[in-house]
């Protein structure tokens, strides 16, 4: 079952005070005008009247943004206890720079079984080192928890890739021409299948040790490729 717990007064104020100082990506979404990106709270103006957080504002975004004043934005983020987080509010005001934001009256926590999973950018690798060998697998789909990976069945080693062995992972993809590395220095294989009829094995990796700035650049690929696929759909 989800466990939902709802978060008022000052301990918002010691959630946006942490998302401010580990730069933790939020998910935007303004109604009204359908604008989806992602920023991060630059400054929190807790003791004003009316109290606000102020966010970066999304490179490319000013045209769309500048009138978005008095709307409705609903915000994802997941905290620093891998929780997923959420709250709606209304947005003050918008300069070249940055959205204001009036401080909420509740932060929605929701604890859920299993983290949104979305199939990899194409072209995506995970690539795993070893002493002696170097391992370049095709990634078939990632969350925030884990990673399903493939390779041919003719390079699996059953002594080195067993359930329960643990590995270093780095999940290489490309956004627009830049290639982009995310480096996971622990992650669990919990799950072995092996394709017979293609030929090949896949393992399913549980994150075990990510890191922030890693955590972050996961999120930072899922929704950009939420967005990809949700901009390919409408031009379609």
């Amino acid at each position: 079952m989800e466990n939902i717990e709802r978060v008022t007064g000052d301990k918002i104020l010691k959630i946006f005070d942490r998302l401010k100082k580990e730069r933790t990506i939020l998910k935007l979404n303004i109604l009204g005008i359908g604008y989806e990106g992602l920023s991060i709270i630059i400054d929190v103006k807790g003791f004003n009247k009316p109290p606000y957080f102020l966010i970066d504002l999304p490179g490319g975004a000013q045209d769309n943004l500048l009138n978005a004043r008095g709307k409705t934005v609903a915000i994802e983020f997941t905290g620093n206890d891998k929780v997923p987080c959420s709250l709606k509010s209304v947005i003050e005001s918008v300069t070249e720079k940055n959205i204001s934001i009036i401080f909420p009256g509740v932060i929605t926590r929701l604890q859920r079984r299993k983290y949104f999973r979305i199939p990899a950018p194409l072209g995506t690798k995970a690539i795993i080192i070893e002493k002696d060998a170097r391992y370049e697998f095709n990634v078939i789909d990632i969350s925030e928890g884990g990673i399903l990976i493939s390779h041919p069945d003719c390079f699996h080693n059953g002594d080195k890739f067993f359930e329960g062995a643990v590995k270093p992972l780095l999940i290489v993809y490309n956004e627009g021409a830049n290639e982009q590395r995310i480096a996971i220095s622990k992650a669990q294989i919990k799950r072995i299948e092996k394709i017979t009829d293609i030929g090949r094995v896949n393992y399913a990796f549980q994150f075990l040790d990510r890191g922030i700035k890693a955590e972050n650049d996961i999120m930072n690929l899922i929704y950009s490729y939420q967005r990809r696929l949700l901009q390919r759909r409408n031009s379609l």
